[in-house]
């Protein structure tokens, strides 16, 4: 590098900064990052290095840091540039590491996130509205790296979980890609370590029974933990854990060899698309149970993961998607466009959500924007027709059931759902069990029982005659 630029030249006045499009913005902070991280590692930090001699005498205050004061004047004067020919690395690092410099970019780019909300209202054009918001983020996440100046390196780490008391996993949380956001899976959010947590208290509320031969598919799996947690709770099930990052795939595979490095095919990491889905092997057979967590960030994949969970959902299985309620940028109110696809269960038929439960934040877990988290329970209709009333399983509703008008194939469906709901509400609703007899009973399920006691009637009418 022949000269270097410093913030001070290149960030523009943010009293002016209504007047400056979303492109302009983008050319200072890329040189913004040019100039504090000009190689770009897998997540930014701040150069510590420690100046042995400062560019700037602190006395005398250089003209551009006007431009980041919050009653700055329009006519700021022209700050000059640093060029120095030749420059060797040692010479670079001193000025990035140049506390005046250092200072008067972080307090640019916090002046122009204050600010920002102005800004975006200032355009009619959307597409130039939603430029200006990812540009917002972008300063938040620069801010960020300032605020983790101290760590020369951002490096991956060793994450222990131990949930009930017995279920201990161990996961690696590698660093975040600073320009790849589909890289999220690399570390552990809230929403799976809420859900595992969740799980282990209650592995029953869940269907993870021990005695069934269960097929368990996580999407989005990210680190892993959900499917590692379900491993530990059950046992020899079928698990495949998938996602579709590559860098998120080689971290999940790892996670799973560090807790089972004796027996790590008992989960199946598979690359899975939900926009265009390959449902050859090991896809090519329905689940038991499908989780899910934190996995939707744009509007379209609530719709994708239906499409999915259509193909791949057994008819008596179930569905658990817990998602974080973030209450401010480009993912706040994603928890809506999954009760946009995912209808309530008295509404429709198909997928539908049978529960869904708010659930507050958690002490020391979550990011500062997550206000708590939603966990949707979600299966088939079995949409049996009416007449014989009988409660449902978990939940204490009523619905209606014919199972005489009932084709063969879905009487079959809903005696398998039916046999799932009873052990359901042993483990849950004990209480119940007598007025789940009762339906059953309604219900014809029992025909052996009837026919017995239809005997036994006309045994007892034979013997008054006989008398």
């Amino acid at each position: 590098m022949s000269h270097i630029i410093l913030p001070t030249a290149f960030l523009p006045p943010l009293a002016r900064l209504r007047t400056f499009s979303g492109a302009h913005v983008s050319a200072s902070l890329r040189s913004l990052r040019d100039f504090y991280w000009p190689s770009v590692p897998s997540r930014l930090t701040v150069p510590v290095r420690k100046a042995s001699t400062r560019i700037h005498d602190q006395s005398v205050p250089d003209s551009g840091y006007a431009s980041a004061e919050e009653d700055d004047d329009d006519d700021d004067e022209e700050g000059g540039e640093e060029e120095s020919d030749g420059l060797t690395d040692e010479d670079e690092d001193i000025l990035r590491a140049d506390p005046f410099e250092r200072e008067f970019a972080i307090k640019w780019i916090t002046g122009f996130i204050s600010r920002s909300d102005v800004w975006i209202e200032d355009t009619l054009d959307e597409a130039e509205a939603e430029t200006r918001r990812e540009l917002v983020e972008e300063a938040a996440q620069i801010v960020s790296a300032f605020a983790g100046d101290d760590e020369e390196t951002e490096c991956a780490v060793t994450r222990s979980f131990e949930f009930n008391g017995s279920v201990k996993v161990e996961l690696n949380d590698a660093p975040l890609s600073s320009e790849d956001h589909t890289s999220v899976g690399l570390q552990s959010w809230a929403s799976s370590i809420l859900l595992a947590e969740k799980m282990c208290a209650s592995p029953g509320t869940f269907g993870l029974d021990k005695s069934r031969p269960l097929r368990v598919l996580e999407l989005g799996a990210g680190t892993g933990l959900l499917s590692i947690v379900v491993a530990k709770l059950l046992e020899a099930p079928t698990i495949v854990a998938t996602d579709y990052h590559p860098n998120v795939l080689a971290n999940l595979s790892a996670n799973v060899q560090t807790n089972f490095p004796c027996s790590s095919s008992l989960i199946d990491v598979h690359r899975f698309d939900w926009e265009s889905p390959d449902f050859s092997h090991p896809m090519d057979k329905p689940f038991d149970i499908i989780l899910a967590a934190d996995v939707i960030y744009h509007v379209k994949h609530a719709e994708w993961i239906k499409g999915c969970v259509e193909q791949l959902l057994a008819p008596n299985g179930m569905f658990w998607l817990m998602i974080p309620l973030r209450s401010t940028g480009r993912h706040e109110g994603m928890d809506h466009t999954v009760e946009a696809v995912f209808p309530e269960f008295e509404t429709a038929s198909g997928l539908v959500v049978l529960e869904k439960k708010t659930i507050g934040r958690q002490g020391g877990v979550g990011r500062a924007d997550e206000g708590g988290y939603k966990l949707f329970k979600i299966r088939y209709d079995l949409n049996p027709p009416e007449e014989v009333d009988a409660p449902t399983l978990v939940e204490s509703k009523h619905a209606t059931f014919n199972l005489k008008k009932t084709p063969a194939d879905g009487q079959k469906a809903y005696y398998a759902a039916l046999k799932d709901a009873i052990q359901l509400a042993r483990n849950q609703v004990g209480d119940e069990l007598t007025a789940w007899r009762d339906a059953v009973g309604k219900a014809e399920l029992n025909k052996e029982m009837k026919k017995t006691l239809k005997a036994e009637d006309e045994g007892e009418g034979e013997e008054e005659e006989e008398e």
